[in-house]
Protein backbone atom coordinates (compact mmCIF):
# COMPACT_ATOMS: atom_id res chain seq x y z
CA UNK A 1 0.00 0.00 0.00
CA UNK A 2 1.32 3.39 -0.99
CA UNK A 3 2.51 6.18 1.74
CA UNK A 4 -0.48 7.98 0.59
CA UNK A 5 -3.06 5.64 1.06
CA UNK A 6 -2.46 5.50 4.54
CA UNK A 7 -1.76 8.64 5.36
CA UNK A 8 -4.36 10.20 7.75
CA UNK A 9 -6.26 13.24 7.49
CA UNK A 10 -4.02 16.80 8.02
CA UNK A 11 -6.61 17.65 10.37
CA UNK A 12 -6.31 14.51 12.53
CA UNK A 13 -4.96 15.21 16.41
CA UNK A 14 -1.35 13.42 16.68
CA UNK A 15 -3.36 11.07 19.74
CA UNK A 16 -5.78 9.56 16.77
CA UNK A 17 -2.95 9.69 14.31
CA UNK A 18 -1.06 7.47 16.81
CA UNK A 19 -4.24 4.93 17.33
CA UNK A 20 -4.48 5.07 13.11
CA UNK A 21 -0.77 3.87 12.87
CA UNK A 22 -0.74 0.93 15.99
CA UNK A 23 -3.80 -0.65 14.28
CA UNK A 24 -2.13 -0.57 10.38
CA UNK A 25 1.30 -1.59 12.61
CA UNK A 26 -0.84 -4.67 14.33
CA UNK A 27 -2.73 -5.55 11.27
CA UNK A 28 0.31 -5.40 9.37
CA UNK A 29 2.72 -7.55 11.89
CA UNK A 30 -0.20 -10.05 11.67
CA UNK A 31 -0.45 -10.10 8.12
CA UNK A 32 3.79 -10.88 8.25
CA UNK A 33 3.74 -13.15 10.98
CA UNK A 34 0.94 -15.45 9.58
CA UNK A 35 2.26 -15.33 6.21
CA UNK A 36 5.21 -17.28 7.42
CA UNK A 37 4.33 -19.71 10.48
CA UNK A 38 4.41 -23.68 9.32
CA UNK A 39 1.14 -25.09 9.06
CA UNK A 40 -1.60 -25.83 11.16
CA UNK A 41 0.07 -22.51 13.46
CA UNK A 42 -1.78 -19.46 14.10
CA UNK A 43 -0.63 -16.08 14.69
CA UNK A 44 -2.20 -16.70 18.63
CA UNK A 45 -0.51 -20.30 18.70
CA UNK A 46 2.40 -17.90 18.20
CA UNK A 47 1.84 -16.05 20.51
CA UNK A 48 1.47 -18.30 23.00
CA UNK A 49 4.19 -20.37 22.52
CA UNK A 50 6.47 -17.19 22.39
CA UNK A 51 5.46 -16.78 25.32
CA UNK A 52 6.78 -19.73 26.81
CA UNK A 53 9.84 -19.18 24.95
CA UNK A 54 10.35 -15.78 26.45
CA UNK A 55 8.91 -16.69 29.95
CA UNK A 56 9.52 -20.35 31.04
CA UNK A 57 6.65 -23.01 30.37
CA UNK A 58 5.30 -24.27 34.12
CA UNK A 59 2.22 -21.42 34.11
CA UNK A 60 -0.68 -21.06 34.75
CA UNK A 61 -3.82 -21.03 31.88
CA UNK A 62 -5.33 -17.51 34.01
CA UNK A 63 -1.19 -16.20 33.82
CA UNK A 64 -1.15 -16.35 29.81
CA UNK A 65 -4.29 -14.78 29.18
CA UNK A 66 -2.95 -12.02 31.15
CA UNK A 67 0.60 -11.40 29.72
CA UNK A 68 -1.67 -11.81 26.00
CA UNK A 69 -4.52 -9.95 27.18
CA UNK A 70 -7.24 -12.65 26.31
CA UNK A 71 -10.34 -13.90 28.03
CA UNK A 72 -9.38 -17.04 30.04
CA UNK A 73 -11.96 -18.80 28.27
CA UNK A 74 -10.14 -17.89 25.01
CA UNK A 75 -6.92 -19.34 26.81
CA UNK A 76 -8.55 -22.23 27.62
CA UNK A 77 -9.91 -22.95 24.29
CA UNK A 78 -6.69 -22.07 22.44
CA UNK A 79 -4.74 -24.62 25.15
CA UNK A 80 -6.76 -27.25 23.94
CA UNK A 81 -6.40 -26.66 20.57
CA UNK A 82 -2.80 -27.00 21.27
CA UNK A 83 -2.70 -29.84 23.10
CA UNK A 84 -4.76 -31.93 21.07
CA UNK A 85 -1.63 -30.75 18.04
CA UNK A 86 0.47 -31.90 21.03
CA UNK A 87 2.10 -28.17 21.56
CA UNK A 88 1.21 -28.55 24.80
CA UNK A 89 0.43 -30.76 27.66
CA UNK A 90 -1.55 -29.57 31.39
CA UNK A 91 -1.37 -30.98 34.40
CA UNK A 92 -2.48 -30.35 37.69
CA UNK A 93 -0.95 -27.87 40.02
CA UNK A 94 0.50 -29.97 42.97
CA UNK A 95 0.46 -27.16 44.87
CA UNK A 96 -3.17 -26.33 44.39
CA UNK A 97 -5.44 -29.21 42.67
CA UNK A 98 -7.69 -26.99 41.44
CA UNK A 99 -5.41 -25.40 39.11
CA UNK A 100 -3.30 -26.42 36.26
CA UNK A 101 -0.22 -26.00 35.06
CA UNK A 102 0.99 -25.75 31.08
CA UNK A 103 3.74 -26.96 29.36
CA UNK A 104 5.32 -26.92 26.59
CA UNK A 105 6.01 -30.27 24.94
CA UNK A 106 9.13 -31.20 22.56
CA UNK A 107 6.78 -31.03 19.49
CA UNK A 108 5.75 -27.58 20.85
CA UNK A 109 9.39 -26.19 21.11
CA UNK A 110 10.08 -27.83 17.81
CA UNK A 111 7.53 -26.05 16.57
CA UNK A 112 8.36 -22.92 18.28
CA UNK A 113 11.86 -22.68 17.33
CA UNK A 114 10.54 -23.39 13.46
CA UNK A 115 8.31 -20.48 13.67
CA UNK A 116 11.02 -18.49 14.91
CA UNK A 117 13.61 -18.95 12.24
CA UNK A 118 10.62 -18.87 9.51
CA UNK A 119 10.02 -15.22 10.55
CA UNK A 120 14.27 -14.26 10.63
CA UNK A 121 14.40 -13.02 7.52
CA UNK A 122 11.50 -9.99 8.23
CA UNK A 123 13.24 -9.86 11.64
CA UNK A 124 16.49 -9.04 10.27
CA UNK A 125 15.47 -6.48 7.68
CA UNK A 126 13.48 -4.59 10.43
CA UNK A 127 16.51 -4.20 12.26
CA UNK A 128 17.90 -3.28 8.81
CA UNK A 129 15.42 -0.81 8.04
CA UNK A 130 15.30 0.36 11.65
CA UNK A 131 18.28 -0.07 13.59
CA UNK A 132 18.37 -0.88 16.81
CA UNK A 133 19.00 2.65 18.39
CA UNK A 134 15.96 3.91 16.56
CA UNK A 135 14.03 0.81 17.67
CA UNK A 136 15.11 1.50 21.49
CA UNK A 137 14.42 4.74 21.14
CA UNK A 138 10.55 3.88 20.45
CA UNK A 139 10.09 1.27 22.82
CA UNK A 140 9.71 4.11 25.98
CA UNK A 141 6.85 5.61 24.20
CA UNK A 142 5.42 2.42 23.26
CA UNK A 143 5.55 1.45 27.12
CA UNK A 144 4.24 4.69 27.96
CA UNK A 145 1.42 4.52 25.46
CA UNK A 146 0.31 0.66 26.30
CA UNK A 147 0.36 1.73 30.08
CA UNK A 148 -1.71 4.93 29.28
CA UNK A 149 -4.12 2.88 27.39
CA UNK A 150 -3.98 -0.04 30.23
CA UNK A 151 -4.96 2.57 32.71
CA UNK A 152 -7.70 3.98 30.38
CA UNK A 153 -9.18 -0.07 30.03
CA UNK A 154 -8.71 -0.48 33.81
CA UNK A 155 -11.05 2.92 34.35
CA UNK A 156 -8.68 4.38 35.96
CA UNK A 157 -9.42 8.34 36.38
CA UNK A 158 -8.44 11.12 34.35
CA UNK A 159 -4.87 11.83 32.71
CA UNK A 160 -2.32 14.30 33.57
CA UNK A 161 -0.12 12.54 35.84
CA UNK A 162 0.90 10.01 33.04
CA UNK A 163 4.05 10.18 31.10
CA UNK A 164 3.90 12.70 27.69
CA UNK A 165 0.93 14.71 29.79
CA UNK A 166 3.24 17.64 30.35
Amino acid sequence: MSEAAVRTRAWDPPHMEVLYELGAAEHALRAAVEARLPAPMSFTHFEVLRDFLRFGDGTAPAEIASRLRMSRGAVTHLLQRMEALGWVRMEGDDRDGRRKRVFMSPAGAETARAAVAALRPGTDRLKIDLNDNYLREGLAFLRDLRRSLEALSAGDGPAGSRPGSR
